[in-house]
Formats: structure tokens, C-alpha cells, sequence
């Protein structure tokens, strides 16, 4: 626990010493993200600033924020940062400017950093090139392929830089279709698979069309010759890799499969220059992910349970091999393993309290206009729900 600790110190030292040469070189650019330079002189300073930034930007979206709080900051004795975990994700927060719709996207993704950088020096390139003489963009590296293992995060990642790409002027539309083997395919005949592949290729004209799964468009024995046509799809979709009016592909699979369709002669070849490579994720990023999810569900994390914490539960009741064959899908298996941590707790784990939660005694009465309240226990996942849930099995 203490190294996981210690990483995060690291982290967060480092971002703070990065904004002190900010404030050294450009004091203005603390200004816009709600910071006074003038009163930072050292990193205790600086953090105090950070986190009056953050609590002034939440009081302005909630009404809330407790002044008394921002001033108990200081650096330990030994030069620890206290509530290091908090302090990364207020500053993560404080980065991102609030009216820069690409750098909020990026944001909603957890870790892949080297991701998140291409993206940011093709929107930079894409910049460049419009303020030339004539905004010609024809040399820049049009389609996209995301290379990983199964289970890092290139579905949801692929979705979130479709919708990117219209906002940093790489499309003239923000159409974006997602396609994948059942979309592209007829089973009944070649010309058939060409017309229906076309029509997808027409529907995402001027914007973006994502292939998820690439390597199931290619031949495979275990298929009847009759009805695998996915060469003919991928034929349609390398005459495409060149048309002006064309969609920009954004494909994502495997390292090795990928390989195999960009070699083949069919017009890939050449065509995607922008391979954005996805590392398997870390336990803490796994466990960042985790918190996303329980969030996005409306779950509320209870006393304990932190990032640092759960990612430790998986560094010591998993194995690393274990964790590599399914990668951010364990953040979404002990997510659902929580869920049924807390039924078990409401029913006692003996079904003697089985009538105590009977739907009857959450509903209003009829003809009440109140909605029925669920109770705090049913919403609040716990650090013992999770231990559990890591320590019975995923």
C-alpha cells in the first residue's frame, strides 16, 4: 500500500513542479485556470491555490465549497502531500479548460496519456495546416487504427475520438456510424455484401465511420466459403481509403490481425498512418475505472474505499496474468460483484431479512404524488463489498 502511495506522491510532485515553471516562464497562464501567481511561492502555496481553484469551480456548478478547507494545506515533515489521491484528481480537474470540448472528452478517458497526446498533435497539426496560405491538408495522416489487447479500452476510446475528430476540423460532418461485421456482411451473396457495405460507406460520407472488430472481416476456414464474404467488405472499405469524399476509418482490433488486413492487397496499405497503440492498463487504472463506472451509475463510494485501496486488493488477490487477459473488463466484472455484495448484505446472507426490503415498504401510498426513496445502504458500496467481492472472485 505504502508503494502505491509513494507513486502518487511522485505524480503529484511532478505535475506541481511542472505548474511552478509555468508560473516562472508564464504566470498568465495560471490566471485562466482560476490561480493567483502572485501568492504562489513554494508547492504548499501552489497546492493551496490548486485547490481554491477547484473548490471555486465546483461552488460555481453546486453552490458548495467549504473555505475553511482550502487553507489546510501543507506539506509533511517528510515532504508527503497529504490527501495525494484527491489533491491529483482536483488538479486533474483544474487542467481542463471548461470550454474546450476536445480536452473534456479527453478527460473522460482513464490513463492512456501517449493516446491523449496524438490526439492533441493531430488537432495542433490540423491547426497548422488551416492557417497556411491555402489550408491544403492532403499530406496529413487521414484514417486511424487503434492497436490493442482485448479489454483496453479501444471500443469506448474509438467512440469518444470519432466524436473528436468533427471538433478539431479532421471531418466536415459529425456523422459518426459504428460498423462491424453483421453491418458490413450479407451472408446471401458477394454483390450483396458490396452494395451493403456502400451503403454504410455513403451513410458516414464527410464523417467518421468506426470499425470495431476489424479481424472479423477476414477469411476464416471455419466459415462455408458461400457465405464469408468479408474480403469483398474490406475491399469496399480499401477503395474507399482514398476517395476525398470518403469517411475517415478509424479501425481498432488486435496488433497481429491488424497487421494482417493493413499487408494485404487491398488498399490499406499505406493508408493508416496514425496507429495509436493501447497499453494493457495498470490495477490503478483499473481501479480509476472502477470509480468511473460506480459514478456514472449513481453509486456513491463509502468510507475507505479509495483508488489506491481497490488497486491494492487486485495487486494482492490477482495475478498479473489474470489481470492481463481481461484488462479494464475487471473494473466492469467488480462493479457488477459489488452489486451483489449489497444484495447480499440487504438480505442478510440468510434471507432472514428478506421481507425487510419488501418493495411495500419503499412505495408511497396510492394515489401519493412522492417518488418512492431508496435507502442510503442500497447505493453505498463499501470498501468491505469490495474486498469481498475481489476475494470470493471476479
Amino acid at each position: 500500500n505504502m508503494e502505491g502511495n509513494d507513486d502518487v506522491q511522485e505524480d503529484l510532485e511532478g505535475i506541481l513542479q511542472l505548474l511552478m515553471d509555468v508560473k516562472k516562464n508564464h504566470p498568465h497562464a495560471l490566471y485562466s485556470a482560476g490561480m493567483d501567481s502572485t501568492r504562489i511561492t513554494n508547492l504548499d502555496s501552489l497546492l493551496a491555490q490548486v485547490r481554491a481553484s477547484g473548490e471555486e469551480e465546483k461552488s460555481k456548478t453546486d453552490g458548495s465549497g467549504d473555505e475553511s478547507q482550502l487553507h489546510n494545506t501543507t506539506l509533511g515533515t517528510n515532504g508527503s502531500i497529504y490527501e495525494t489521491e484527491d489533491d491529483m484528481q482536483i488538479i486533474e480537474n483544474t487542467m481542463v479548460p471548461p470550454d474546450d470540448e476536445v480536452e473534456q472528452l479527453l478527460s473522460t478517458i482513464v490513463g492512456h496519456e501517449a493516446l491523449k497526446n496524438q490526439v492533441r498533435g493531430i488537432r495542433r497539426t490540423l491547426e497548422i495546416q488551416s492557417s497556411t496560405e491555402n489550408g491544403c491538408s492532403q499530406d496529413l495522416p487521414r484514417h486511424l487504427s487503434l492497436v490493442g489487447s482485448s479489454g483496453t479500452g479501444k471500443t469506448l476510446v474509438g467512440k469518444i475520438l470519432a466524436s473528436i475528430m468533427y471538433k478539431i476540423g479532421a471531418v466536415r460532418s459529425p456523422t459518426v456510424i459504428e460498423a462491424g461485421r453483421k453491418e458490413l456482411i450479407d451472408r446471401k451473396s458477394e454483390a450483396r455484401t458490396i452494395q451493403k457495405t456502400k451503403k454504410v460507406l455513403d451513410v458516414a460520407r464527410g464523417g467518421v465511420l468506426f470499425v470495431d472488430e476489424a479481424y472479423t472481416l477476414l477469411p476464416n476456414i471455419a466459415r462455408s466459403r458461400a457465405s464469408d464474404h468479408g474480403a469483398a467488405a474490406l475491399r469496399e472499405l480499401g477503395h474507399s481509403l482514398t476517395s476525398n469524399n470518403g469517411p475517415l476509418i478509424i479501425l481498432a482490433g488486435d496488433a497481429s490481425d491488424l497487421q494482417t488486413i493493413m499487408m494485404s492487397d487491398v488498399g490499406f496499405k499505406g493508408k493508416f498512418l496514425t496507429k495509436i497503440e493501447f497499453s494493457d492498463p495498470t490495477p490503478q487504472e483499473v481501479a480509476r475505472m472502477f470509480f468511473s463506472k460506480i459514478i456514472q451509475r449513481g453509486f456513491v463510494p463509502g468510507d475507505g474505499l479509495t483508488v489506491m485501496y481497490v488497486s491494492q486488493l487486485l495487486v494482492n488477490h490477482t495475478d498479473e496474468e489474470w489481470r492481463m487477459e481481461r484488462n479494464g473488463r475487471i473494473a466492469n466484472l467488480l462493479f457488477h460483484a459489488c452489486r451483489n455484495e449489497i444484495k447480499a448484505r440487504l438480505l442478510g446472507r440468510d434471507d432472514q431479512t428478506v421481507h425487510s426490503i419488501s418493495p411495500r415498504k419503499v412505495l408511497p401510498p396510492p394515489g401519493s404524488t412522492k417518488l418512492p426513496t431508496m435507502p442510503p445502504e442500497e447505493i453505498v458500496i463499501t470498501a468491505e463489498d469490495a474486498q469481498n467481492a475481489i476475494m470470493t472472485g471476479l
